[in-house]
């Protein structure tokens, strides 16, 4: 009896003499966050995958640059749903709990003035290699980073500069994060090491108004996951409003829906001594007038059957493109002058609804040579020098503060004089979401990133209602409430070896008009172009020639596009019996394409989007429930449910639209890949429209409709 008696008593002594104390915690049904008190590192738990989240431990960084490891003094306080702990330097870190979603807020509060910015995560979050462990990064559309390759590197992400949305996501074994913050003093750090073995780990530098991140794990699930939790998070912050949203306040709106992106540049003055021109003398040529912008959009509406479009005229200002601003009037007198632009605007607006007519305007830089120069509107440095801007085609820019924006686009002789004389149907804002945040040190406008933010979008919100339609270069989140179209985030989107994905477009695809750069404009010989295009459902910014390019002689036509020899084995999308030239041919293929979809798909989110091979050569998207994309890249062939993809092919399926370049499509094998574009012009599916058109572009002119097979040349309309 003693021998059993001891036994228990040893073992009712184990507890509390071997096992070390509890670590603080949160927790609910679906996470559990621990803290170690010896080093600040936090553990999160998502208990519906199992996978443990090592945020680490936080680290301060001094005035003098040295950093300080994070140590909890004296008690860990759990209160309720949150958690808090101070450190020696006097900072407070806090944790807290949220419930719907399941998520952990992680904040702290600056106690010491000796502290620069804080480490809230230190080379933590780390992946290894696996296909199924990533970082989704809100690079421009968006980008995925894998623990692979020989060099190790560091990529830095500052403001709305370097991300294009206040997010990221990782992915490890399958299990997916959301990291989330609303403030620009934000800073993504992903940091690539090879040695000891190939890891990633990220790191998130708050300074100055920024305070918190927040987690939110989401169980099983990847980029696309990450974007669709990211949503609800962007509307409650204001920066998604969707295009049907914005059709109840300006039906102008749908105006942009399929519409396609013509931007002539008028004038170009290059001034001597400048990257643009290193000879000592002007350089100036006037690349259309604007009586000749006019004949362009009616060459397209009336030759090409283009019925939805932009015509956005850059270089129409005084002086020409990127000179003399903010003195915008009278217009160049080398195209045409007040008169001229005026009748453009008059013939340009009498093609229809469906025709957009507009100005590129800048309200960022400010050039010694304009009349009203003001050093009072310009940014000023710590040293109170004045910030420069870029050096281009005028020369040195200067940075307008953008608390004065507003002042200078309101004077009489901008855009209020611009609205009377041409009365443009949209205005375009350069640099407005394309350039970083900035700060200005002049005591009479001060300005924060914050404060950068704030002012330009005021600066947005004003051009928006003078005239009813608003863009601008690039595209940030923070800008999608308050433009109709961003021109640049399509841009580029393979840039280096970097993996893109649509984390921009799943997330506002559905509030934003989103376009390439007008210096990526689709090319005849770019097929990879118009399949990112179709791929997303978004329209191109069309290249083409000068003047009156359509009426020169057919043996030229072939380098028109681009002053430059074309490689027809890559003129993909530039045949067919449309037209006599590669460029109308390209065009107008193209555009029956991309402009059916893009109707199709304006107010549908996308949804889905997958790599379907292992090389990522054959990519697929879904718009809303019904719209299905697929697009293949690469030289082989890809065979879907429904037909067979050459290179560049794709096919487009919706209950409204069927396009597809493709070899075969149902029971037809196409000797020659054809194209087709088959709509309802009704509005209902296409197995019950009433009127159904057909376009063939090119290739084989057999296609099946309803069962029968019909031969179609260029196209045809079929109605019951």
């Amino acid at each position: 009896m003693k021998r059993f008696f001891a036994v228990g008593l040893v073992l009712s002594l184990l507890p509390a003499c071997s096992l070390a104390p509890k670590k603080p915690r949160l927790e609910n049904h679906a996470l559990r966050l621990e803290l170690d008190r010896s080093d600040a590192s936090a553990r999160l738990l998502d208990k519906r995958t199992g996978e443990v989240w090592a945020l680490g431990s936080p680290r301060l960084v001094m005035k003098d640059k040295s950093t300080v490891a994070v140590r909890p003094l004296g008690d860990v306080t759990v209160r309720g749903e949150s958690l808090t702990y101070h450190t020696e330097q006097g900072v407070q870190f806090q944790f807290r709990l949220a419930n719907d979603p399941a998520a952990i807020e992680c904040s702290f509060d600056k106690g010491a003035s000796d502290v620069e910015d804080v480490l809230l995560v230190d080379k933590g979050l780390q992946i290894g290699l696996g296909t199924d462990s990533y970082y989704a990064l809100p690079y421009r559309m968006g980008i995925l980073l894998y623990a692979d390759g020989n060099k190790p590197y560091t990529r830095r992400m500052t403001n709305y500069g370097g991300y294009s949305m206040a997010m990221l996501g990782v992915v490890r074994n399958g299990s997916a994060m959301l990291t989330t913050w609303d403030d620009p003093y934000t800073t993504i750090v992903a940091d690539y090491a090879t040695d000891p073995q190939r890891t990633l780990s990220l790191s998130l530098s708050l300074r100055r108004s920024a305070h918190s991140v927040h987690f939110q794990p989401l169980g099983h699930g990847g980029y696309v996951e990450i974007a669709k939790a990211y949503r609800p998070i962007a509307r409650q912050r204001g920066y998604l409003k969707t295009l049907a949203e914005k059709m109840k306040e300006n039906p102008g709106v749908a105006r942009m829906f399929g519409a396609a992106d013509f931007k002539p540049f008028v004038l170009s003055r290059r001034v001597a001594n400048t990257p643009y021109n290193q000879t000592g003398k002007e350089r100036v040529s006037v690349n259309y007038t604007f009586q000749e912008c006019a004949d362009l959009a009616e060459h397209f509406a009336k030759d090409l059957g283009v019925d939805r479009a932009l015509l956005v005229l850059a270089g129409w200002i005084n002086g020409g493109y990127d000179n003399r601003h903010p003195d915008i009037l009278p217009a160049a007198p080398e195209a045409g002058g007040n008169q001229g632009l005026i009748e453009c605007s008059r013939r340009v607006q009498g093609l229809g609804s469906g025709w957009v007519f507009g100005l590129h305007d800048n309200y960022q830089d400010f050039y010694e040579n304009a009349k009203s120069w003001n050093e009072d509107y310009i940014m000023k440095n710590p040293d109170q020098s004045l910030q420069a801007g870029g050096v281009w085609a005028g020369g040195q820019a200067y940075l307008i503060c953008s608390r004065k924006s507003v002042d200078l686009a309101s004077r009489p002789q901008n855009v209020p004089m611009v609205k009377k004389l041409f009365n443009p149907d949209v205005y375009f804002a350069d640099t407005v979401f394309a350039s970083p945040l900035f700060e200005c040190s002049d005591s009479k406008h001060p300005l924060t990133w914050v404060d950068d933010l704030h002012y330009r979008t005021q600066l947005c919100d004003y051009l928006r209602k003078q005239v009813g339609l608003f863009g601008s270069e690039e595209g940030m989140e923070w800008g999608v409430s308050h433009a109709d179209y961003f021109e640049g985030l399509m841009s580029r989107r393979r840039p280096n070896n970097d993996i893109i994905v649509p984390l921009f477009e799943i997330v506002y695809g559905d509030a934003v008009s989103i376009y390439t750069h007008q210096s990526d404009r689709a090319s005849v010989d770019n097929p990879d172009y118009i399949l990112d295009h179709v791929l997303y459902a978004e329209m191109p910014v069309y290249r083409f020639g000068r003047h009156h390019y359509w009426t020169r002689a057919a043996q030229s036509s072939r380098q028109q596009l681009t002053q430059r020899p074309i490689d027809e084995s890559r003129a993909v999308f530039a045949r067919g019996g449309h037209s006599t030239n590669l460029t109308d041919q390209f065009i107008k293929n193209t555009y029956e394409v991309l402009s059916s979809l893009g109707r199709v798909t304006a107010l549908l989110p996308m949804t889905d989007h997958r790599f379907v091979t292992p090389d990522r050569k054959v990519e697929s998207t879904r718009f809303g429930n019904e719209v299905n994309i697929t697009v293949n890249y690469g030289q082989a062939d890809y065979t879907t449910s429904r037909a067979v993809l050459p290179q560049y092919g794709f096919i487009i399926e919706s209950p409204a639209l069927v396009a597809f370049y493709a070899r075969s499509y149902g029971a037809l094998k196409y000797s020659e890949p054809a194209l087709f574009v088959i709509r309802s012009t009704d509005g209902q599916p296409l197995d019950s429209s009433h009127q159904v058109r057909i376009y063939h572009g090119f290739g084989d002119k057999r296609v099946e409709f309803r069962g029968n097979t019909l031969e179609v040349e260029t196209e045809r309309i079929f109605s019951e």
